[in-house]
């Protein structure tokens, strides 16, 4: 209170000519049509001005929801787009039914996957074995053993998840291995990290007759349980054979720069554990 009163005195004036000169220009406004025609335009044109400084702020503060829903749009569309493909790339069927009428009235099982939104909290691609992080975990359907894949190439396979969060093996780790293939060609191998350059992999166990050109497609083969098949993985920089060797080494140039991993989608095969279980049964064995 003593504070407010310190302030009247010593800037009473100023307050009191102020609070005056806001009662004449109502009072003029009021009680002349002339004047009153030009406050209304002036208070709609600055009003106007206002309310869209509010909106464009209001729009800045909800970017982070939009770009959620953004991303959220993006997967449930990756999905679909994932799984069409695959059912439209099958082979056709060449098991023939001993009767003429399918007894058992289903369809074939095919791989189908859902894609979850996520975002990089931390990432590393300095050392020889490398990992992300990303804010999607147990509670959003993330389970180990599961890819991580961005809109245009691949990211890493999740090893570790807590109720909120999940840790991801980067494709930059020595342990990674996908199984690729190039574009238009039945043969696969595996893409490995050998520890070099961040931007590049290299896809092993190519035949060598194979003809292989710089800015041919490398992708997911279809024999990949953790990634869609016919995602984009790089482009073929060169190719060399090594020393009594019958299979090829090429290097691949990602299509995702590693540093540059921010908004990423989890895969999760809908058959994975099934698969899991018979190849656990043929290794027991």
């Amino acid at each position: 209170m003593h504070s407010i009163i310190q302030l009247f005195i010593r800037h009473g004036g100023l307050l009191t000519l102020v609070v005056l000169e806001v009662v004449c220009f109502y009072l003029i406004a009021s009680f002349n049509d002339s004047q009153r025609q030009i406050s209304s335009v002036s208070w709609l044109k600055y009003s106007g001005q206002l309310l869209e400084w509010k909106t464009e702020g209001l729009d800045y503060l909800s970017l982070k929801e939009q770009n959620e829903r953004l991303r959220n749009q993006i997967a449930d569309l990756g999905t679909q787009l994932t799984n069409a493909r695959l059912a439209g790339g099958t082979p056709p069927d060449t098991f023939a039914y001993a009767v003429k009428i399918d007894t058992l009235e289903r369809q074939i099982a095919r791989p189908e996957f859902t894609l979850i939104p996520a975002k990089v909290i931390s990432n590393t691609i300095s050392g020889s074995n490398n990992w992300l992080m990303i804010n999607r975990g147990r509670r959003d359907g993330v389970q180990p053993n599961t890819g991580v894949i961005t809109a245009g190439g691949l990211a890493g396979i999740v090893r570790y998840v807590s109720d909120d969060f999940a840790v991801a093996m980067s494709v930059l780790h020595r342990q990674t291995k996908i199984s690729a293939s190039l574009k238009n060609y039945e043969y696969f191998g595996s893409l490995i990290w050998e520890g070099d350059d961040p931007q590049y992999m290299t896809l092993t166990d190519i035949p060598s007759h194979i003809s292989v050109q710089r800015g041919d497609t490398v992708q997911v083969s279809q024999f990949s349980l953790l990634f869609p098949a016919g995602h984009l993985a790089g482009r073929v920089d060169s190719a060399y054979l090594k020393p009594g060797s019958n299979f090829l080494s090429i290097v691949v140039k990602l299509s995702q720069t590693p540093a540059a991993f921010n908004n990423v989608y989890v895969v999760n095969n809908k058959f994975s554990d099934q698969i899991d279980q018979l190849q656990q049964a043929v290794k027991d064995e």
